[in-house]
Order: structure tokens, then C-alpha cells, then sequence
């Protein structure tokens, strides 16, 4: 496993030299066709989505730290101090959508004839954190891929996220990302499952279900929250 240099968002000719969809022979002499799909990143319209919802949220703070100054320029000590409480308060939550949708426009991962290449920014876990990972992983170095539900309560609410990783033959582990449940339905993303079944599916290794985990919302995810560890690791998340 080397280290690429960290790529720009345009930085797609870092990966163009690794995918080449053939038929790969690993070690041992298992041959494993390369899955039909190889380039995986959140869709267009969900990046767009997102960026929408990141600049309306963010003209809406700028509209409120405006309407507090003028509040308080006019004497209005009271209302000034409430709306800027209220703008606090929407500035954390706004660094969290902020967070999201980089995320969502760094993540990817294409997987080549012997090695997938991993552009996998912080911020892909909800509840905790991830650094940020740019480099390619040989097949050949792939133990088994992994995941478990994670159940987070915060505020009487539960979320139960999925979270894949990938174990390494060194005992290390490589966190890709979590598929969300969807609002109102009983249905999930399904990016990072179609991303591991298909990194899988390329190595020629399982995929192993964990014991379901449980961790710490915190408040709003905000304040005090923590993910339960991942077992057995001892590399960066």
C-alpha cells in the first residue's frame, strides 16, 4: 500500500492510470472477474442537493447575524442577544450540512485491475471521526470486508447507520463510509454497500457481517458524541 499525493476536487487523472475493468489473477491463482462498475462517488444530483441545502442554511446565518446587528445598533439589547443565540446555535448545525457536502463531493473510490484507489475525506461518519484517507490499496492486502449497524441515540432519537470498512492482512482497518437511513421509509442508502460488495467482489474476499455496536449521539451530534471503536484495530480509521 503506498500513499498517493492528496488530490484536488477536479483530481480525477489521479486515478485514470488504476482502471482498467480485466479479469485479475490474485494470489493462489483465484481468478476474479472485475465488477461492471468501478467508479463510485455520491450521484450529481445528491451533490447538488446538498450544496443547495448548504447555501440556503448559510445565507439564512449571514441574514441573521445581519438582522441582529441592526437590532442591536437600534437598542434592542434583548432581541439582538435572543436572535444571536438562535444564530449560534444555527452556525454549529450549519458546520455539520458544511461538513456533509464536502463529503459527499470528495468521496469516491474506483477500483483498478490489482488495487482500488480510496479518496475518502473526514466527516464520512456521522457520529464520530474518520481522517481523511487518498491512497490505493492492493488487493492483494485485503483481508475480508466488514460491516455492522452502529444504533446512536441523542435526544430520546435513535439512528441506526451502517458503517463498511475494510480489514486489512496487517490487522488494520480502513473505515469507507456509512449508508443512512432514508427519511420517512424503511430503506437505506446503499452507496457504501454497492462500494464493498463490489471492492469485494474484485479481491476475491468475504464479506463479514460485525455484531451490531452501540454509541453516543451527544447532543445534536454536537456536543459528546462518540461512535463505539471498530474491533480488533489498531490503524487510523
Amino acid at each position: 500500500m503506498f500513499r498517493l499525493p492528496a488530490p484536488s476536487f477536479g483530481g480525477i487523472d489521479l486515478f485514470a492510470a488504476i482502471v482498467t475493468p480485466v479479469e485479475v489473477t490474485h494470489p493462489g491463482g483465484a481468478m476474479h472477474s472485475s465488477p461492471s462498475r468501478t467508479d463510485f462517488r455520491f450521484s450529481l444530483a445528491d451533490r447538488l442537493g446538498i450544496a443547495l441545502a448548504t447555501a440556503l442554511i448559510w445565507l439564512m446565518l449571514v441574514g441573521m447575524a445581519w438582522a441582529a446587528t441592526v437590532l442591536l445598533l437600534s437598542g434592542e439589547g434583548a432581541a439582538a442577544l435572543a436572535l444571536g443565540g438562535a444564530a449560534l446555535l444555527f452556525l454549529l448545525l450549519g458546520n455539520i450540512i458544511l461538513r456533509d457536502c464536502l463529503m459527499r463531493w470528495r468521496w469516491r473510490m474506483l477500483l483498478g485491475d490489482a488495487q482500488a484507489a480510496l479518496l475518502l475525506p473526514p466527516g464520512r461518519l456521522l457520529f464520530g471521526p474518520a481522517l481523511a484517507v487518498a491512497e490505493t490499496v492492493s488487493f492483494a492486502a485485503i483481508r475480508q470486508i466488514e460491516w455492522r449497524e452502529e444504533v446512536t441515540s441523542s435526544l430520546g432519537l435513535t439512528t441506526i447507520n451502517r458503517v463498511y470498512g475494510v480489514r486489512l492482512k496487517d490487522g488494520g482497518v480502513i473505515l469507507l463510509g456509512e449508508d443512512r437511513p432514508i427519511p420517512k421509509t424503511s430503506s437505506y442508502t446503499k452507496l457504501m454497500r454497492d462500494a464493498a460488495d463490489a471492492l469485494a467482489k474484485a479481491a476475491g474476499v468475504p464479506v463479514r457481517q460485525l455484531e451490531t455496536a452501540r454509541g453516543d449521539g451527544g447532543f445534536l451530534t454536537l456536543w459528546g458524541a462518540r461512535r463505539p471503536d471498530w474491533p480488533g484495530t489498531h490503524a487510523t480509521p
